[in-house]
């Protein structure tokens, strides 16, 4: 599985609002290029890189669907924190990651 940019600039172009993993407080995206999408919450501003986007569709790789997207951002959170490029500070990444997987229909 691979990951179209094209798709997800047109999809955020617009800047809609995505809902969260959890609650009802929306994400609202901010800005969208060719490196990363940017979300703004009432109390935090953030972007997950295109980078990480791939990274995180490469891990889904062809298996069936992870029951939920809260289950693949502790999936994604699990590899950041053991894997090749582990990041040892607290990072929103998991969690955007598996937002925009979800609002794209990668994920449940």
């Amino acid at each position: 599985m691979k990951l179209d940019w094209t798709t997800v600039r047109a999809r955020y172009e617009q800047f809609p609002a995505v809902q969260p993993l959890r609650g009802q407080s929306a994400l609202q995206i901010v800005d969208v290029d060719d490196e990363q999408v940017c979300f703004k919450q009432r109390l935090w501003r953030d972007c997950v890189s295109r980078a990480a986007l791939e990274t995180a569709v490469s891990l889904l790789g062809d298996r069936s669907l992870p029951a939920n997207a809260i289950e693949f951002a502790e999936e994604l959170r699990v590899y950041y924190a053991t894997g090749p490029n582990a990041i040892t500070d607290c990072s929103r990444i998991p969690n955007l990651s598996a937002v925009i997987l979800k609002d794209l229909g990668y994920l449940a």
